[in-house]
C-alpha cells in the first residue's frame, strides 16, 4: 500500500469508529426530561440573573498569550530534531503574535 492509501483507510476507521461509539452512547444514555427548572441561571446554590453576568475580557488575552508561548516552545523544542531553520521563523511570527496580543487595547 502507498502512504496516501495507509493514512486515508486509518482516517476513515477513526472517523467509523468515533461515529460508533457516538451512536452507542447516544442511543445507551437515559432521556432527560426539559424542565423551567433545568434552563435557568444557576450560580452556587442561587438564582443568579444573567443581567449580573460580566465578561471580563482581561483573563482572555493573557490565556491567548501563554498558548502561543507554549506552543512556540513546543515547536522550537521539537524543530531541534529536524530543520532548526522553521522552529526560529516560527518563533518570529510568535513573537509577533503574542506583542499584538498583549498589547492591542
Amino acid at each position: 500500500m502507498s502512504g496516501i492509501t495507509t493514512l486515508g483507510l486509518a482516517l476513515l476507521i477513526s472517523f467509523l469508529s468515533a461515529l460508533g461509539l457516538y451512536a452507542t452512547g447516544r442511543l445507551l444514555a437515559p432521556k432527560g426530561k426539559k424542565s423551567k427548572e433545568k434552563l435557568m441561571v444557576y450560580a452556587c446554590g442561587e438564582k443568579y440573573p444573567a443581567e449580573k453576568f460580566q465578561f471580563r475580557l482581561q483573563l482572555f488575552y493573557y490565556a491567548v498569550f501563554f498558548t502561543i508561548l507554549e506552543t512556540a516552545g513546543f515547536l522550537v523544542f521539537t524543530s531541534a530534531f529536524a530543520n532548526p531553520l522553521f522552529g526560529g521563523i516560527f518563533v518570529v511570527f510568535a513573537t509577533i503574535a503574542a506583542v499584538l496580543v498583549l498589547y492591542r487595547r
